[in-house]
């Protein structure tokens, strides 16, 4: 009867120890296609920086780095994570905010300047990417590839002007009613 109990008891515990490693299985799964969405998202972004011409095609695996060198030297665990999540989406903020005002001001040049020297302060080896480095370098490192904000002139300048949009739909219009006549 004893020895039944232990067979019994010995069958429930491998059967709770095999759910449990499917349970823990299945979270590195997910932890591990979140990661990989994050970095391809940043991944996609920096090409299509580089194709228009934003970023030298050698620059983009030094940014790329940003990302796939997050966990070298940090724990894989959903606080982690989710800082990488946030810090990897802030940076594309800050490029995408600043490719936007440099299109405004025309001055493209400038925005490559302060891009070379966000690439030229990022760590070289992986290693340096550590907790220190996301934590407090790179927040600082955006701050200052962050140019000031646009001027109500330069808003003004930048968002279309409903009248000179309206007159360019009606002459579209009127184009396409003497094409079709």
């Amino acid at each position: 009867m004893t020895l039944i109990l232990l067979i019994t008891l010995l069958g429930v515990y491998m059967v709770i120890e095999r759910n449990r490693e499917k349970a823990r299985e299945a979270q590195r799964r997910m932890f591990n296609a979140r990661v990989k969405q994050v970095q391809q998202r940043f991944q996609s972004h920096l090409h299509e920086y580089e194709e228009a011409r934003i970023l030298r095609p050698k620059h983009v695996p030094q940014l790329n780095a940003i990302c796939s060198n997050f966990f070298v030297v940090q724990g894989h665990n959903e606080d982690n994570l989710t800082y990488l999540e946030y810090i990897s989406e802030r940076v594309l903020q800050t490029l995408d905010s600043e490719l936007a005002k440099s299109y405004v001001r025309n001055d493209i040049d400038t925005l490559a300047e302060r891009i070379q020297y966000f690439i030229s302060e990022l760590p070289t080896r992986g290693i340096e990417f550590n907790a220190a480095f996301y934590h407090d370098i790179l927040p600082t490192l955006l701050t200052q590839l962050t140019s000031s904000d646009l001027s109500d002139h330069e808003q003004l300048k930048y968002e279309p002007d409903e009248t000179e949009d309206d007159a360019d739909e009606q002459q579209e219009h009127s184009s396409a009613q003497h094409e079709t006549v």
